[in-house]
This record gives C-alpha cells, structure tokens and sequence, in this order.
C-alpha cells in the first residue's frame, strides 16, 4: 500500500512587506512615521566584531561588539520632503529615527485597531548617492550606520503615516513563523507579549471583518 504524501506548508515571509519609516528631529512629536520613498531593494547587517587568538593548540575567538546597519534603496515622490531632510541630516551630521516594520506579522486588537512588529533605532546615514541612469527613476542605496543596536518593539496604525499604512495593508498575504531558542530562559518577544495581553489575532481579525461588514450594510440600508 502506497501511503500519501503529506503536504508541506511553508508559511515564509516576503521581503515585499518588509517598509522602512523614518523622522527626523525637527519633525513635530505628533507628525507620524513616513515611509522612506518609495523602496526597492533593502536589506540589514548586524555582525559582531571577532578576534583571533593563536594558541598552540590552535586559534581561538573572541567575541567583541556588534555592528549593525540599514540598507534601503528609496525612489524620490515628488513633493516630498524626505530626500530635503535626508540631505539636510547628511551635511550636518545628523542621527535620524528609523524603523523597519514587517508587515508579514500584522495583527489586530479586539476594536480592530492594526498593530505591527518593528525594529526601531536611531541612525547616521552616510551618504546620499543619486542614481541616474538613462530611462530609469531616479533613486538612492543609503546606508544607515546604527547607534548600538535596534530595538524590538509594536507600532500601531496610529504612529503610521496613512499612505505608508495604506500601502503596507496591501501588501499583505499571509503572516510567517516566529519564535526559535531554548538554550537561555524563554523571554517573549513584543509581538508574543503583544497576542499575551490583546488575544488571538485570528479571533480579532474575524471581529473586525464581521463588524466591518454589519457596518456596510448598516449603511446601504
């Protein structure tokens, strides 16, 4: 007897979800979060600084402090002051707030408010590079030298300028796996502190389609 195979779901994560926000200092505290251009490629590094050591016995290695960068590659809207303000940090040598927030693990509360992992730090962009090349969109591949290390922590769609939410939401498709360890005392990360406190997000997320949908139908009415 042949047995069945067993289907394989890889619930994985898409790099498309992946929207970097910025601020600057002269931005107001109540301004929101906008989203750094329009981006294409992004990518991190966070490395550690390692030192060899030989011995007779052979070479040994010791661990020293981390390094930790942002890449985004950002195309320019018109009649947007975020390439203005890149420019001014630039020059002046000024740290710039920056997150990078995963759409792939959005979740809802019990009202239906958006919440969405992020990793915030305060950063030096090094350069602003323009490419321009013939028939092509002018844009800029700008690092971002981080101070320390980011920080792990939930955004909601409060703190999100509304293009940069709206543009998020539709990038949205499926949610990915989390959580891997166990050789040190398990500590939630906020996303997993987050379902603690606020619930399941699939419960929440079919609370807020229902009421949603009671809604519009309220209205055509």
């Amino acid at each position: 007897m042949v047995e069945e195979a067993q289907s394989i779901n890889l619930d994985t994560k898409s790099a498309d979800k992946i929207v970097y926000g910025i601020k600057f200092p002269w931005n107001k505290t109540t301004d929101k979060i906008q989203m750094l251009g329009v981006q294409a490629a992004t990518s991190t590094t966070n490395t550690r600084k390692m030192t060899d050591v030989a011995t007779k016995k052979g070479t040994l290695h010791a661990s020293g402090s981390k390094s930790e960068t942002f890449v985004v590659d950002s195309y320019w809207l018109r009649g947007s002051d975020i390439y203005d303000s890149l420019k001014r940090a630039v020059q002046e040598g000024i740290k710039v707030a920056i997150w990078r927030i995963d759409f792939n693990e959005r979740r809802y509360d019990s009202s239906g408010k958006l919440y969405v992992p992020a990793d915030f730090a305060m950063a030096t962009p090094n350069g602003l590079p323009n490419t321009e090349a013939v028939n092509n969109l002018i844009h800029s591949n700008i690092t971002y030298d981080i101070d320390g290390e980011s920080q792990p922590g939930m955004l909601s769609e409060d703190d999100l300028d509304p293009d940069m939410l709206a543009d998020g939401l539709k990038m949205f498709s499926f949610t990915g796996a989390s959580g891997i360890g166990g050789t040190e005392s398990p500590e939630p990360t906020p996303l997993e502190q987050w379902d603690k406190e606020h619930g399941t997000s699939d419960d929440n997320i079919h609370a807020s389609s229902t009421t949603n949908d009671n809604q519009s139908g309220t209205q055509s009415k």
